[in-house]
């Protein structure tokens, strides 16, 4: 594979963004089933199609940490404490924790690492702290190892979209969901990694499609819970690109729960614009999105104290 392949004019700015080492697993709302507009790029999909997705998504990924020079490895990324190699080494190791290995007997120096700080950062430290000791070249072999073994893992995966799937650290979720997850997080990651190593890319591939439906997803819910937008307010979203783009309407009914609905609202309570990555940032609870929002890389019209409470609203990964 070309370590050029699939990156984007360099012109295009990738997404600034950092992770906390946890949050994988979106709160998302489901609507009524014929609400709203038609759905986004593989919104609706079998199980084996997004199987394949999740297949491709982490082949995406290995293809681009073979890529990584050894000092782009050893670049910290935006997540909070690792570098893109650590980044490489936390996917690694969920794959490897959902293949059934068990997480290494390894008891890190906790003091020197401040950006742990709840129980699922120290769960998803272990190994990526045990893999600093392993070097690049270990990872690397071992995440072509582990994406083999999960083909063969997967190639048999029941249909049913509703059975609960166990996930990485004991996480159980519909298979469906569970899936989605999968591809959202190894996805980000990818950005992350990307960012680290200024190789922007892969801003419109089928796991991009999924990660931006599971972050619309929430959107009802970000706009009626988080928010608190009163009953009849609407927010018209618009995602310009690179690589994903669509627009969106929630409106809070009298119910106060806001739902999608159809076409376009008129004069809108609100309405947001953003680029893809910049969405993908907030909605991703990246650090450092919500002041680059702030700071005009998202363009709102209509009220502005409610554009002030969606900004850290979007952040739907907990």
């Amino acid at each position: 594979h070309s370590c050029h392949a699939r990156t984007v004019p360099a012109s295009i700015p990738g997404p600034h963004i950092s992770a906390s080492t946890h949050g994988f697993y979106p709160r998302t709302v489901s609507t009524e089933p014929g609400d709203g507009p038609a759905p986004l790029k593989l919104e609706s999909v079998t199980v084996p199609e997004l199987v394949t997705v999740w297949l491709n998504t982490l082949e995406a990924f290995a293809d681009l940490a073979v890529c990584l020079t050894a000092t782009a490895w050893n670049t910290r990324s935006p997540c909070p404490g690792w570098t893109a190699g650590d980044v490489v080494a936390h996917v690694l190791a969920l794959e490897s924790d959902m293949h059934g290995v068990p997480v290494p007997d390894h008891e890190p120096d906790w003091a020197s690492l401040p950006h742990v700080t709840n129980a699922f950062g120290r769960y998803t430290e272990v190994p990526v702290d045990w893999y600093r000791s392993k070097g690049r070249d270990v990872v690397l072999a071992e995440l072509r190892e582990i994406i083999e073994w999960r083909k063969q893992d997967l190639a048999g995966l029941p249909e049913d979209p509703t059975q609960i799937m166990d996930g990485p650290g004991g996480m159980q979720l519909p298979r469906a969901r569970m899936i989605r997850t999968r591809i959202l997080d190894t996805w980000m990651h990818e950005q992350d990694v990307r960012t680290a190593a200024a190789i922007p890319g892969d801003l419109g591939s089928d796991g991009a499609w999924v990660t931006a439906g599971q972050f619309l997803s929430g959107l009802p819910f970000v706009w009626g819970k988080a928010v608190g937008a009163p009953i009849g307010s609407s927010l018209q979203l618009a995602i310009t690109g690179p690589g994903v783009e669509f627009e969106r309407t929630v409106v809070v009914a009298d119910d106060g729960r806001a739902r999608f609905v159809a076409g376009h609202v008129h004069e809108p309570t609100l309405r947001m614009t953003s680029s893809w990555p910049m969405y993908a940032s907030l909605s991703g609870g990246r650090m450092g999105a919500i002041a680059e929002a702030q700071r005009g890389r998202v363009e709102f019209h209509g009220d502005f104290e409610l554009s002030q409470r969606l900004i850290p609203a979007l952040s739907i990964t907990p």
